[in-house]
């Protein structure tokens, strides 16, 4: 039997209040209809339908930073910064999906974006290496030049 609870923002009505021993995954819906009710917090324990919203909010997540590090990657003005900050999301999304996802989603999808997500990282990383000797070899030349004066 499936259970589902609904939180409402207003105090004022009242909604019947269930008690579970299992609360499920808890999260809070981007609802931004105004015809439909406020719900401040979600809880569903079904394990399916907890896989099926995970799986595509991480498909969305993934995306961002897939479009975001290959502009990084394809880019000849990227600097180390900006190459190391899409690193650290990365590694966010990666330590979410392995820690706050383990026991909702299926093993197979964790370890298909966890997969995903060390290519991208791997990819990455040399690009850092390259900015890092690049940045070296100015820094190198400019103190060079500043030398022979």
């Amino acid at each position: 039997m499936n259970y589902y609870v609904i939180k409402k923002k207003n105090k004022n009505e009242k909604l019947g209040k269930f008690n579970f021993k299992n609360e499920g995954y808890v999260f809070k819906p981007n609802i931004k209809s105004k015809d439909l009710i406020e719900i401040s917090s979600l809880s569903i324990s079904n394990p399916e339908l907890t896989n099926t919203i995970l799986v595509k909010k991480c498909d969305k997540t993934f995306r961002k930073l897939a479009a975001m590090i290959l502009k990084i990657l394809e880019s000849e003005n990227t600097t180390t910064g900006e190459a190391m900050l899409a690193l650290t999301e990365l590694t966010k999304e990666k330590n979410v999906i392995q820690r706050k996802y383990k026991e909702y989603i299926k093993k197979e999808e964790q370890e298909k974006y966890i997969k995903r997500i060390k290519v991208l990282e791997s990819k990455l990383k040399e690009k850092i290496i390259l900015l890092n000797l690049i940045e070296q070899k100015q820094y190198s030349e400019e103190m060079e030049k500043g030398h022979s004066r």
